[in-house]
């Protein structure tokens, strides 16, 4: 394991950091923000994927009226296969580098610390670079800061690894759907006793790396057919069943929520404010000042290709689509949206739970950008053990509680129904819905600092902040 002492060592030689950035996923979210904040960037990129990066070139400095956009590329762009030119070449502020392959960044990696690099890492990042589950190759060999947690990166990976998302989100105590237990067969899964319940089977591609199959079923019956023709078509085998989730179907909307936690802000005082959190919420002043570092961004939502080709379909013409394939779903575009300002306080008060459990249990816990994905269903609080309380440790037992406990002034005190955002994943880096916010900033990021601000904005603010009061070390491992 990368040590993070030797890493802030490194940063704190640093006197004008250049963003890393895997040309993937959010990458020009990060590059834009790298640019209107006068830092200087270097997108690694294949050859493939290259054409997205210089198509979409984002050039020019920080406030700059650009009109002669090829001048502007003349000027600030370097165009090249091995950083060691850069080093060469002192006249540039967006650097494209062309690979072969994502993980062949590991070859360079002295040439990227002279060159002073910080990574920003997105999920591209960790599967791409990360070489396995654990993203072992990240960990223990590519020695370059990085903004957020190097350790946290592999939690993604759920059902992989003994310590993933769910296991965070439960020593958290805050909701995720139910799973259901399962034994693989040599045609696919039984369950020892039926469901009666929607649920879905989330699993690796037998024969597509990267990608995971998603199925969908009314019970477990329905489900045990459609795992049996994945399994007849090649798509899953027994090693990606014997990783698999089966969890319950959760309804509502899908929600993704884009927080940045900067740990300049939580070593601030606060004045009233922070006061105010710690009595109210019953928090140590250092617990507050976390959750107020704890910026909520903006929110997104996923449209998939197939499902969301499917959702347009007459019924009776989905019904046979679905009888001939299982269809797929692919993240393809992202959307904003915002939410119903009273159901707020639930999103903010998982989010800092799990902050403050991952500060605990997995030091420094999180650092910089990351995302809360959620469905925001409607239902018994019962059936989530969602217990009233103006603490952050969501109890599963506990005596019931008034409505008004949970903000809610017309519910029948017997059994309170309420909006529950109920986590399904977790990314523990910079989201992949923030392009939708470049150009235009973040809604709630924006009125918090009266400026545009995206995702990639605010990671650029912080690292120049970081670098202006020579604290940019708290901010790598």
């Amino acid at each position: 394991m990368i040590e993070r002492a030797e890493m802030q060592e490194i940063a704190k030689r640093y006197r004008e950091p250049v963003e890393l950035i895997l040309g993937s996923h959010s990458a020009l979210d990060a590059r834009s923000g790298a640019r209107n904040y006068g830092l200087r960037s270097i997108i690694y990129t294949t050859r493939g994927r290259a054409i997205i990066y210089l198509q979409n070139i984002i050039v020019g400095k920080p406030r700059e009226e650009l009109e002669d956009i090829p001048e502007i590329c003349r000027r600030d762009v370097a165009v090249c296969e091995d950083p060691a030119d850069l080093r060469r070449r002192k006249e540039w502020s967006l650097a494209i580098l062309v690979l072969d392959r994502y993980d062949e960044i590991l070859k360079y990696v002295d040439d990227l610390v002279e060159l002073e690099c910080v990574q920003v890492p997105n999920r591209a990042f960790s599967v791409y670079v990360g070489g396995d589950e654990r993203c072992s190759l990240i960990e223990e060999k590519f020695a370059v800061p990085i903004l957020g947690s190097r350790k946290l990166l592999k939690v993604e990976n759920r059902g992989e690894i003994e310590r993933d998302y769910y296991w965070f989100a439960e020593k958290a105590g805050i909701p995720t759907p139910r799973k259901y237990s399962y034994e693989v067969s040599g045609r696919g899964i039984r369950f020892r006793e039926p469901v009666d319940e929607p649920m879905l089977l989330k699993a690796e591609h037998a024969k597509r790396e990267f990608e995971r199959v998603f199925i969908f079923a009314a019970d477990s019956s329905d489900l045990e057919e459609k795992v049996e023709r994945e399994v007849e078509a090649g798509n899953l085998g027994r090693e990606q069943l014997e990783n698999a989730r089966v969890e319950q179907i959760v309804l509502g909307p899908h929600a993704n929520f884009n927080f940045f936690y900067s740990p300049l802000n939580a070593g601030e005082e606060w004045g009233d404010v922070d006061d105010a959190l710690a009595r109210l919420h019953g928090l140590t002043i250092e617990q507050a000042r976390k959750c107020l570092a704890n910026e909520l961004l903006s929110i997104d939502e996923r449209r998939e290709s197939i499902l969301d080709g499917l959702t347009r379909m007459p019924l009776s013409v989905r019904k046979k689509i679905e009888e001939k394939t299982i269809p797929s779903f692919e993240v393809t575009l992202h959307s904003m949206v915002s939410m119903r300002e009273s159901l707020l306080k639930d999103v903010l008060k998982c989010a800092d739970a799990l902050l403050l459990t991952l500060a605990e249990h997995e030091e420094p816990g999180i650092i910089g950008a990351w995302c809360l994905q959620t469905i925001i269903t409607w239902d018994k609080a019962s059936k989530y053990g969602y217990t009233p309380t103006t603490k952050l440790v969501y109890a599963t037992t506990g005596d019931a509680a008034r409505p008004e406990d949970y903000g809610l002034y017309d519910a029948p005190t017997q059994e309170v129904v309420m909006h529950i955002p109920v986590t399904q994943d977790v990314a523990l880096r910079h989201g992949g819905g923030t392009n939708v916010h470049m150009g235009i900033g973040a809604q709630y990021a924006n009125a918090r600092y009266q400026r545009q601000m995206s995702t990639g904005d605010r990671i650029a603010l912080e690292i120049r902040r970081a670098t202006r009061k020579g604290r940019l070390a708290e901010l790598v491992t």
